[in-house]
């Protein structure tokens, strides 16, 4: 009996010995393979979405390139044909510039302009005076606010004209308009502001007498034109950037 009871103890000890290494393997082996798995089937579910995006990606990367460039060519389109040579990488050539193109090219340009598109300009306008210091220069766009064009003509040619000036040879923008009087004469009164972009880098500030940089406006004089005013302050016969006489 106490033999048998012996082999009878030493089977459950066996059992429990295998029972035990088997639950050792199962969190020592199949639990972190189990992990490797889930972890494995959540890489490739992530990967197959991606993989059936891919196409949708592509086609909308195809896409941007085209309206970047796009707006590439139209920036070198507006460069080329609508801004003034002018660069202030020497800053005080590009003064001397700037002058030129407010007093002798733009005003000028804006004043013959009604003309050319059929209606006739009723109004003077004025251009604010350039900058006297070339470290006072906006180097990245330049504003400037012409004041508001007045002009008469019929309902189609007042529309023709508005249009053209997409066509002038400056980038202009022109505020909302008002139309009065009566049909067949119609007066349109807008707003014009007119945008430069100069070209390449500005370079360094000019070291000014007495070690101060020079600050206020006014430009050196030339020929005035009839619908051109001077700005507040001018001499009288000035043209537009013409400085005020000193008091």
């Amino acid at each position: 009996m106490a033999s048998k009871l012996k082999i009878i103890h030493v089977a459950i000890i066996g059992a429990l010995a295998c029972i035990i290494a088997g639950t050792s393997m199962l969190f020592l082996m199949v639990k972190p393979a189990q992990a490797r798995l889930a972890a494995l089937q959540s890489r490739y579910d992530k990967a197959q979405s991606t993989w059936q995006r891919k196409a949708q990606v592509e086609r909308e990367l195809d896409d941007a390139k085209q309206k970047n460039h796009l707006m590439f060519w139209k920036l070198n389109y507006y460069m080329d044909h609508k801004m003034p040579n002018l660069s202030f990488t020497n800053r005080t050539v590009g003064m001397v510039q700037l002058w030129k193109e407010q007093s002798i090219v733009l005003g000028p340009m804006l004043k013959r302009w009604p003309a050319k598109t059929g209606v006739k300009l009723t109004s003077n306008f004025s251009l604010p005076a350039p900058p006297v210091s070339p470290n006072s220069l906006e180097t990245t766009l330049i504003k400037i606010p012409v004041g508001n064009f007045s002009v008469t003509g019929d309902f189609a040619t007042i529309m023709a004209h508005l249009r053209s000036w997409n066509k002038f040879p400056r980038l202009v923008q022109i505020d909302p308009v008002t139309i009065t009087g009566e049909s067949p004469t119609l007066t349109a009164t807008y707003a014009v502001t007119v945008y430069i972009f100069p070209k390449g880098e500005p370079g360094p500030t000019v070291p000014m007498a007495g070690g101060a940089a020079a600050t206020g406006t006014g430009a050196p004089g030339a020929p005035s034109e009839p619908g051109m005013a001077p700005p507040p302050g001018a001499a009288p016969g000035a043209a537009p950037g013409a400085p005020a006489p000193a008091k």
